[in-house]
């Protein structure tokens, strides 16, 4: 394996996010937004957000209006969830997943217990010898698509699943 994949996968122990508690308490204005949510999941490899995105998760009901240009707790832990999981599935898909788990779990609860496995996941990365030994890196690149297409599958099934009850 190659030095720099060493080098990142090594760094994945030292990740932190964010807990519901962490956030801030006070209402926040767009610049203060984006800047919370982007020192939690910029070091993550995720885009950074922008103003457009956010207006755009609130046009697109991911997240709902802020309240006299304020946004709050609630609306800092659906723009993280939503930044980490937009490059996988819709807006749409993600909103009613948040939507069925919350229905389940208070947000706080359901947010404090995806960032707990989210990061023991990214921490077991530097920790772990892989299972599978590949030839090369390539061999290894195509074995982690393949995973990634059918992780995806199950949990666009699983999304559709919780979303009908």
């Amino acid at each position: 394996m190659n030095k720099m994949y060493k080098n990142w996968q090594s760094q994945m122990d030292n990740i932190t996010l964010p807990k519901w508690d962490d956030l801030p308490k006070f209402d926040l204005y767009m610049d203060q937004l984006i800047a919370v949510v982007n020192e939690a999941v910029v070091p993550l490899g995720a885009d950074p957000v922008t103003k457009t995105m956010v207006n755009n998760y609130v046009k697109n009901k991911a997240t709902f209006a802020p309240v006299k240009k304020k946004y709050q707790t609630v609306h800092i832990a659906d723009i993280i969830i939503i930044s980490l999981l937009k490059p996988i599935f819709s807006i749409s898909l993600i909103r009613s997943g948040i939507d069925a788990v919350t229905k389940q779990n208070f947000p706080k609860q359901a947010y404090d217990e995806f960032i707990t496995l989210l990061v023991s996941k990214l921490h077991s990365l530097a920790q772990n010898e892989p299972i599978n030994h590949f030839d090369d890196d390539t061999d290894e690149l195509l074995s982690v698509i393949a995973d990634t297409i059918v992780d995806r599958l199950k949990a666009n099934n699983i999304y559709k699943s919780i979303s009908k009850h």
